[in-house]
């Protein structure tokens, strides 16, 4: 069995592995690069192997970093399966579509490249097969097995098994503890191999106990002083974790009431693909589903989804909340809020996930006090806030523990899907804590098992 590291290799965006045996050829997931400047020329680079010879797609997860490239995979001529959960189908679909969208605007203003066709995403979808958690996928030699990776709604990683050969697991990217909605991380199966990520494998979050606290003490800042909280949140499992909580904090009446705005298509049409799939919740928000409650819905919550309605957000009277897209703020409908109030000393900006290199948000988490926004410049005068515990990926404590859980340790561990400092991290702690050979690749490696 030969894997290669073509994607997230020191880095986090880009998802891409490339198992091969004799007879099979399999990739692990076919993520797009981003939010670095030299993004969409890695994204339009030939892939490193000819799509006509790939079997079969083992996706993770719907993140754009992880499914992003599927259609350019199709244009190249891949006609096999694409196998996921089928709530990551739903919602791969929506981020796929939106990614076109997103192209085609660009195109017809700055006449940047598009990747691929419309053609292409419907191509794409064709071609997806829907397969249930612990549900063996045969593909030539191969055995393949997803496990609920607690990561966003549907997300898995994935256990392969070669007949009378060695085994591996792609983690994919692995949940953070304390999800009010969604399940916890599978048991890891004994394996041979294990790539796994290492998003924070340099940090340990903040109790994920404290988060709903946090949350509320900034909502009550803002009714207090009048002022705007701007939440730039990724449409799938951040938004609805943040309205979960919110929807809690109004029922229980902890906070007063406050006008919320959802400002994000893809994220209302992916809370409508979550309220479809209840038997995926963790058991108390399928107890609270099953009496009736809506999670995800709360007096006071607005949704804008056509671009009219956005703008009239504008306008609305203080306090208020907007949650809009995208997570890193390079891009979508929350960068017109910013330009609007990221000047404004009674604005708060609360990040709630990953920042990558060379975004907008990670200027801001990392305190830069002039931005370009919408290509204008703003001074940051509003409060920059963050909590760490809302992250939708584990951090180097859950990653050791799920690792030492497991059903055996495996013999290897490949760090991927990490800034390099992370990566080489967590390999080292795994060497030290766990006495596991143990390193981080890099970009093209290669190995054989």
């Amino acid at each position: 069995m030969r894997i290669s590291f073509l994607g997230a290799i020191r880095e986090v965006t880009g998802s891409l592995y490339l198992l091969e045996t004799k007879t099979t050829r399999v990739l692990v997931d076919c993520g797009m690069h981003q939010g670095c400047s030299t993004c969409g020329v890695q994204n339009h680079i030939d892939f490193p192997f000819d799509p006509k010879t790939i079997h079969a797609v083992l996706l993770t997860h719907a993140h754009l970093d992880h499914c992003g490239r599927l259609p350019k995979l199709i244009k190249g001529g891949f006609k096999g399966k694409i196998y996921s959960t089928l709530p990551t189908i739903k919602l791969a679909t929506l981020v796929i579509e939106d990614a076109l969208h997103i192209m085609e605007d660009e195109y017809r203003r700055e006449g940047t490249p598009v990747l691929y066709s419309k053609e292409d995403v419907e191509a794409t979808l064709d071609q997806f097969e829907a397969v249930d958690y612990s549900r063996d996928v045969t593909i030539g030699d191969l055995t393949c097995r997803p496990r609920d990776a607690g990561h966003i709604f549907g997300s898995a990683f994935w256990e392969v098994y070669q007949k009378n050969g060695p085994s591996v697991a792609f983690s994919g990217d692995l949940g953070n503890r304390g999800s009010r909605i969604l399940r916890t991380t599978a048991q890891l199966s004994a394996v041979d191999a294990l790539i796994i990520e290492s998003t924070y494998g340099n940090r340990i979050h903040e109790d994920e106990s404290t988060r709903e606290l946090k949350l509320r003490e900034v909502l009550e800042n803002t009714v207090k002083h009048k002022g705007v909280l701007v939440i730039p949140a990724f449409a799938i499992d951040r938004t609805q974790q943040i309205l979960f909580e919110m929807n809690d904090l109004f029922e229980k009446k902890l906070i007063p009431p406050i006008d919320v705005y959802l400002d994000s298509p893809m994220a209302i049409k992916a809370t409508d693909v979550m309220k479809e799939f209840p038997q995926y919740y963790n058991n108390e928000a399928r107890a609270l589903a099953a009496s009736g409650d809506d999670l995800f819905d709360f007096p006071g919550l607005t949704l804008t989804m056509s671009r009219d309605e956005s703008k009239t957000i504008n306008e609305a009277p203080r306090p208020k909340v907007i949650i809009a897209g995208s997570g890193m703020m390079n891009g979508g409908r929350i960068q017109h809020h910013l330009v609007r109030y990221l000047s404004d000393p009674h604005a708060t900006v609360l990040i709630v996930g990953y920042q990558s290199e060379g975004t907008l948000g990670r200027e801001l988490h990392d305190g830069k006090k002039h931005v370009k926004v919408l290509q204008e410049s703003v001074n940051v005068n509003a409060a920059i806030l963050s909590i760490g515990a809302y992250s939708a990926h584990a951090d180097q404590a859950k990653l050791v523990q799920w690792v030492e859980e497991a059903a055996a340790l495996p013999k290897h561990i490949y760090c991927t899907h990490g800034e390099e400092g992370a990566a080489v991290a967590l390999a080292t702690r795994f060497v030290q804590h766990l006495k596991v050979d143990a390193t981080a690749p890099h970009p093209g490696d290669t190995i054989e098992l």
